[in-house]
């Protein structure tokens, strides 16, 4: 049998080799759906030149970005298979996506011989220290929504509909924001937006088996990606709903009814409930990891889906998927898991998983706000609570009046995950659960955070370009007073006494 490379996990016991043999580390990021990650790994991995080099001069480590979007969130370099050479410390020195062999063995053998000549210089030299970020005091940017109708009118692809001239990718919040507008606002221009992307989106669908993919290569919409996620289906199941009900389309109803029929096939666990991570389309292979913030969106996604279609199999699955994914990995005080239970498929098994993690808290309590509405159960409502409190006890930063993407105590911080990281889109978000909390408790200082999350990140959305869409969807919910379609919150009755 050939000789292959020996993965380690991000652990302890890695970057304690790393420093005790003085190697460099080659971090691989991959996923268990991405076929590019499975041809890397198939050819350029599996050279012998390569496994020796990578054996004999670095420190190898494998990462699922799924199952640790916190390594993901600072480690990725543009895309999966992310392929990065750290010091022992954890600091990038350079890197990419994919190698063939001879572009990663030129890669290796630089960082490898700058590292055995110059380690000192380049440990100097790499070393950073983040500064604390102070918020200033500022209120949220009321001219958010009008700003980002702009920026869609100027995005937006007259040609081929979407947005830009590259790969089009479906743009979820974006068109989640023109759908909103053309229906509350009779807004005829984001109308024809909306219905353009959607009807070119069709092209990422799946003419044989079903399902959308994540993208296309190019602007016309031809030459689609491979793999279909939990993660985008979801959002655009939730996309083509909105557009039903808003644009009183049957067309985009039937295409959500697709979606829904190929979901309950492709990705449902209908024995035990829950939702698989995604697919790869060249192999057709299941990652069937289930991570609780994906399966929150998707649980969300069939409680509104279960209301339009009036079929109570879509509640009650995604109630049983709720106590599937979600319930087991819930701690009292200590908030949910990222994942229901096991490695991710391409994660080595001595790898950690990860919890305390702001987008698993917040993507529940936001699924639970639906599940509250649909049942009227307290119980979902309570849950959001305190979900919530436990992001404010250990991921509050006070001076950036922002979350951070983890609780410190519950990872041990190697490498850059010692640094924190005020993620933009959950932060908005979860601005939006704050507000939601308000409503349901009557306690006006989570509406009061909410606004103070919104201020702070007042003088950055713009920067997002399309993907700011989370701001201005915050802005419209918290600031004027527009909640989701069919969200009607109301103040939740506290008192568990029995009668």
């Amino acid at each position: 049998m050939a000789p292959t490379i020996d993965w380690r996990g991000w652990t302890e016991a890695a970057f304690g080799a790393a420093s005790t043999e003085n190697k460099p580390i080659l971090l691989s990021i991959v996923t268990a759906w991405s076929d590019e990650c499975s041809a890397m790994e198939a050819t350029t991995y599996a050279q012998p030149d390569v496994v020796a080099m990578v054996g004999g001069r670095f420190i190898p480590v494998r990462v699922d970005a799924d199952r640790r979007p916190d390594v993901n969130e600072r480690y990725n370099l543009g895309g999966w298979p992310t392929t990065a050479v750290l010091t022992p410390e954890g600091h990038v020195l350079n890197g990419g996506t994919y190698f063939g062999r001879d572009g990663l063995i030129a890669l290796l053998s630089q960082a490898a011989d700058s590292w055995r000549d110059r380690a000192d210089d380049i440990r100097a030299r790499v070393r950073v220290t983040i500064p604390a970020t102070v918020a200033p005091d500022s209120q949220p940017d009321g001219n958010a929504v009008g700003w980002f109708r702009s920026l869609l009118i100027d995005e937006f692809d007259l040609l081929h509909g979407g947005f830009g001239t590259a790969a089009k990718y479906p743009h979820g919040r974006a068109l989640e924001f023109a759908i909103a507008m053309a229906d509350e606002e009779s807004d005829e221009q984001l109308r024809r937006i909306a219905e353009s992307t959607l009807d070119g989106i069709g092209a990422l669908w799946d003419p044989d088996h079903g399902g959308f993919y994540r993208y296309a290569e190019r602007s016309d919409w031809s030459r689609p990606g491979t793999e279909k996620t939990l993660e985008d289906n979801a959002a655009l199941l939730n996309l083509y709903l909105d557009a039903a009900v808003r644009l009183r389309s049957d067309q985009y109803q039937n295409r959500a009814g697709e979606l829904v029929r190929w979901i309950k096939t492709a990705l449902a666990d209908q024995a035990h409930g829950g939702f698989y991570n995604g697919q790869a389309a060249v192999s057709r292979e299941l990652d069937r990891s289930m991570y609780v913030d994906r399966n929150a969106d998707m649980v969300a996604a069939f409680l509104r889906a279960a209301d339009i279609f009036q079929d109570p199999w879509l509640r009650d699955y995604a109630l049983k998927s709720f106590e599937a994914v979600v319930v087991p990995g819930y701690k009292p005080g200590g908030g949910v898991a990222h994942e229901r239970a096991g490695p991710g498929v391409a994660g080595p098994a001595d790898a950690p998983p990860a919890r305390g993690l702001l987008g698993d808290q917040v993507r529940v309590a936001l699924a639970v706000t639906w599940a509250h509405v649909v049942t009227g159960q307290l119980p979902y409502s309570m849950l959001a609570l305190e979900l919530v409190q436990f992001a404010v006890r250990t991921m509050w930063d006070a001076p950036a009046k922002t979350f951070r993407d983890r609780a410190s105590e519950t990872v041990v911080p190697l490498g850059l995950l010692a640094e924190p990281v005020r993620p933009f889109a959950v932060n908005c978000d979860a601005a939006c659960v704050l507000d939601r909390l308000a409503t349901m408790t009557g306690d006006a200082a989570h509406r009061d955070r909410a606004l103070a999350i919104l201020g702070s990140l007042a003088g950055e959305y713009q920067a997002h370009g399309l993907f700011g869409a989370p701001y201005a969807l915050a802005v419209r919910e918290v600031v004027e007073r527009r909640p989701p379609l069919g969200l009607n919150l109301s103040r939740v009755e506290w008192n568990l006494e029995q009668d």
